[in-house]
């Protein structure tokens, strides 16, 4: 969970580091074996709170633009905190030779410090609205990107923490920056460098400065299609750093443990789905479908059937809301998504990934692909059980909705991080929950 309430510069406030030092220092007094002198205990906590925050830096739990009111941090958090106090450890028994602390005290004490940071920056942020501060935008745009900024807060529910002031209306009124709004460009409205002194004024007060189409993305978790080039996805794309390819590395050989792990302990309620399945639909109980999967490489997909046999006789049809096709057990499978569960078997074949866009059926990638410019940009990354365009849409079923579908996938795609997983996941956990994951 990341906000930008106030001017940011570098990592972050000096406030995060002061509370992220006072976190530590409150959780670190819990620990009763700490054997070392007071001072160097300090020092230690002082460098791994600068070295947690460089990393949090470098892994982007500092870069959205908008207030984000929800915890989405933790797994940035859970790595950067325990490896931090881990470097600040070594780095003091090289220049000091004194252990400042244990390795299972320091993981100890990292996961609470990080629960709480996170969860301290939620409460500050609703502190903040609770007391009527709202975040000011400062606008140069032109009147049809202003009208269009005005309405996409007010589509997001945020207008009632959030205000507009286009620059214009605060020389009229005599106003200047104070260094504490973000003011917001785009480069139809700034073009010449000399025609914006006030702009060099502001980068050089610290203040935030973000383009337009970067601000309207994060409001729609997606891409424009029709408003977006290669300049601007690239430019706004979080930077895979060496920690965020190390986690894509780690993810690919832990997901393989973890689904067969998953497949022993529910073990047990496949085969109750199955006898069910057997009971209510007869056999076969599992649907094997040909996906596209990463490369364009094609596999079979595998699946608890939810319709009946002769569902696709006619030949390939997209899923529509309440399908009559759709067993009224398989109904209940999809909006829960435990039709999903034998997918498992695919990420053992590193054929899919845990989250990922979900890879298409050949017969509809070649209409989608003839009609969506990009569509096969899907193909560059490992496709997924659940991915960010299945939290944020659903299923699509026409070749508009597809394309809207794209959109969320690449901007899955250009900001691909264990934060941005996290934020899947625990989106899909919650439409299981509420049975709302399916058609």
């Amino acid at each position: 969970m990341n906000f930008r309430l106030g001017k940011k510069i570098g990592l972050s406030k000096p406030a995060d580091f002061v509370g992220l030092v006072a976190t530590w220092l409150l959780f670190g007094s819990f620990v009763q074996s700490i054997q070392t002198a007071p001072g160097t205990y300090v020092i230690w906590i002082l460098l791994t709170s600068l070295l947690s925050l460089i990393i949090l830096g470098v892994i982007g739990y500092f870069e959205h633009h908008i207030p984000k009111p929800e915890l989405s941090g933790l797994v940035s958090l859970l790595f950067a905190l325990p490896l931090s106090a881990f470097l600040a450890k070594w780095l003091l028994m090289l220049t000091s030779h004194v252990p400042p602390i244990r390795y299972t005290e320091a993981l100890l004490v990292s996961v609470p410090v990080a629960l709480f940071f996170e969860a301290g920056q939620l409460v500050i942020f609703k502190l903040h609205r609770a007391m009527g501060r709202k975040w000011t935008l400062v606008t140069h745009l032109d009147p049809k990107e202003l009208d269009a900024l005005k309405s996409q807060i007010d589509e997001s529910g945020a207008s009632w923490w959030i205000q507009i002031h286009p620059q214009s209306s605060y020389r009229t009124h005599g106003e200047s920056s104070r260094g504490e709004e973000t003011v917001v460009i785009s480069r139809k409205a700034v073009r010449h460098l000399t025609d914006h002194p006030e702009l060099i004024n502001a980068h050089l007060r610290g203040q935030r400065i973000v383009d337009l189409r970067q601000l309207l993305k994060e409001f729609r978790g997606r891409l424009d299609l029709e408003n977006h080039d290669a300049w601007s996805y690239l430019l706004g794309s979080t930077y895979q750093s060496f920690l965020i390819r190390v986690y894509f590395y780690l993810k690919e050989i832990v997901e393989v443990l973890l689904a067969i792990i998953l497949l022993v302990v529910l073990s047990p309620l496949l085969l109750v789905i199955s006898a069910v399945i057997l009971m209510t639909n007869g056999r076969p109980v599992l649907y094997r479908q040909h996906r596209l999967g990463y490369r364009g490489k094609k596999f079979a997909l595998y699946k608890f059937r939810t319709m009946r046999v002769t569902a696709e006789n006619n030949g390939p049809q997209w899923a529509r809301s309440d399908d009559p096709r759709v067993s009224p057990f398989g109904r209940w499978l999809r909006k829960t998504r435990l039709d999903e569960l034998p997918q498992l078997i695919n990420v053992i074949r590193g054929e899919l990934s845990f989250v990922g866009p979900r890879p298409e059926r050949p017969e509809f990638y070649k209409i989608l692909n003839a009609e969506i410019p990009l569509f096969s940009m899907r193909l560059l990354v490992r496709p997924g059980i659940t991915g960010w365009a299945q939290v944020r849409q659903g299923y699509a079923a026409s070749i508009e909705e597809c394309r809207v579908k794209l959109e969320y996938d690449l901007y899955y795609v250009q900001h691909m991080s264990p934060e941005l997983d996290l934020r899947v996941m625990v989106n899909t956990a919650a439409m299981m929950i509420r049975g709302n994951g399916g058609r």
